[in-house]
């Protein structure tokens, strides 16, 4: 055990460019064999000294050199042990695919880790087998013979590694349409979407979210359409009122629509009426948590050019749920408020390269819809003794300061430039950072000068060169007091 420690300190000090000349002449099969004992201590440290031989080693020759101990690591009692050989042969996998589809034991060991106890050596095996699926030769490998016949025993343990599979599988789906075909002709996806259609709220649950991250990737979503599961899942969400257990899944299909229609707005928002219906009508919810849900569907959904674009179609619709909006921000209990806030902030939210007269005339226009005394009650709320609320509220101002009606709506509210170069307002780094976000944002702005005025611009400037964190020494405050 000494000889191992005094081993493991060596190679830490040894520069990796020095140790990729020395670990030829090392016997690594030795010490591979020091793990074939009950010691966790001694197991522990070969591991740490293992690790640091193989990165010494090119990807290339790791199976080559030594597949059979990766081999009868994978089925080693002692996590690290798992853990160090998985590691090795995910290593592989992300240099060369093909070569770890050579030695079948290693591709089967690797499928049946998907059911070990250890989660961390479970989600690494996951993680090469979705390597593999990015090739399709891999995929030959993965859904044809021993390798898929293992793959199915495994699912069928139970319903938690049933899952591990399930996410495996959405993972290599995503990655090309060809791996989403042999994905779907092998039957998996199928059964996965089966599982929607269970009475079991849970795993519903776990269902949708899976679904949703096969949905974010345009070939993913293009199957869910074409397979009708879109559309049974917002048929799911009609059945609000008939189904009592409905409004257990309710917020999972919101979540699923939302998170699809942040990356393809104009193809949801267009197609499913009943999904942005759902939404508008549980702004008036008294479930509370609910009603949060569809207010941070709205700024996610908004947080994008083409959002925008996609909800200010709603019409009137839309100008009704901004109403709302600027009422709970208005007078609304904390964590709902909250929420209020953040949607405002991403759906003013418009960086300089995007803003055409269009969507500047939305976010002004909408900003306008939130509240007509919307600047009075955010600078209220700018003053209260909670730093988390005052940090959304300098989300909003940094939006409004992106754009130039925005620095209009800022500058002309009574107090409003005091209050950004008080420094005093804030104690915690998070709202000096955010304050300073803001002013920064002005500083960068090719209008800020203008509408706010060269003396104020300049004080900004002095503000921004002496960065966030400044604090007045007592001799200059002294001076500026007299």
């Amino acid at each position: 055990m000494e000889a191992l420690n005094d081993l493991k300190m060596a190679l830490c000090a040894v520069h990796p460019s020095v140790l990729r000349e020395v670990v030829p002449n090392i016997p690594l099969n030795l010490v591979f064999d020091c793990l074939n004992i009950t010691n966790s201590e001694q197991i522990e440290v070969c591991c740490d000294i293992l690790v640091r031989l193989l990165e010494a080693i090119s990807a290339d020759s790791v199976l080559q050199n030594f597949s059979g101990e990766l081999t009868a690591g994978l089925s080693h009692s002692h996590v690290p042990v798992k853990l160090l050989c998985v590691s090795q042969v995910l290593r592989v996998a992300q240099s060369n695919p093909a070569e770890v589809l050579t030695y079948s034991d290693i591709l089967l060991d690797t499928v049946k880790m998907m059911a070990d106890k250890s989660l961390q050596a479970a989600e690494q095996a996951g993680k090469v087998l979705t390597q593999l699926g990015t090739s399709e030769q891999g995929l030959e490998a993965l859904f044809h013979g021993n390798t898929f016949e293992k793959l199915q025993h495994v699912m069928d343990i139970s319903d938690t590694i049933r899952y591990r599979v399930y996410e495996v599988i959405v993972n290599i789906a995503k990655s090309s349409y060809t791996a989403l075909q042999y994905c779907s002709d092998s039957g998996i996806l199928q059964r996965l979407v089966n599982e929607m259609y269970k009475d079991d709220i849970l795993v519903q649950l776990n269902c949708l979210e899976l679904l949703a991250n096969l949905a974010i990737c345009e070939h993913g979503l293009s199957y869910l359409d074409q397979q009708g599961i879109v559309g049974k899942l917002e048929s799911m969400m009609g059945n609000m009122e008939s189904d009592p257990m409905m409004g257990f899944l309710l917020p999972g299909l919101i979540k699923f629509f939302g998170n699809v229609a942040h990356v393809y707005p104009k193809e949801i928002c267009d197609k499913y009426h009943g999904f942005i219906r759902t939404v508008f009508q549980l702004l008036d919810s008294d479930d509370i948590p609910l009603k949060n849900i569809a207010i941070q569907t709205i700024g996610v959904i908004g947080a994008t050019p083409e959002g925008k674009l996609a909800l200010d179609k709603q019409g009137n619709k839309m100008d009704t749920a901004l109403q709302k909006l600027g009422s709970i921000i208005h007078r609304a209990s904390s964590e709902i408020r909250m929420s209020a806030l953040t949607t405002a902030a991403s759906l003013s939210y418009l960086t300089v390269p995007d803003q055409t007269a269009e969507l500047l005339s939305i976010t002004e226009t909408w900003f306008s819809k939130l509240n007509p005394a919307c600047m009075t009650t955010l600078m209220t709320l700018s003053q209260q003794p909670f730093t988390e609320l005052r940090r959304v509220v300098m989300d909003v101002y940094l939006s409004l300061a992106l754009q130039a009606w925005g620095q209009n709506v800022l500058n002309s509210h009574p107090g409003f430039n005091e209050y950004l170069l008080d420094r005093s307002t804030e104690e915690k780094k998070e709202g000096k950072e955010g304050k300073f976000d803001i002013v920064r944002t002005l500083v960068e702005s090719p209008t800020a000068q203008e509408i706010f005025g060269a003396p104020y611009f300049i004080r900004l400037r002095g503000y921004h060169r002496e960065g966030p964190f400044y604090v007045q020494a007592q001799a200059e405050v002294a001076i500026d007091q007299t």
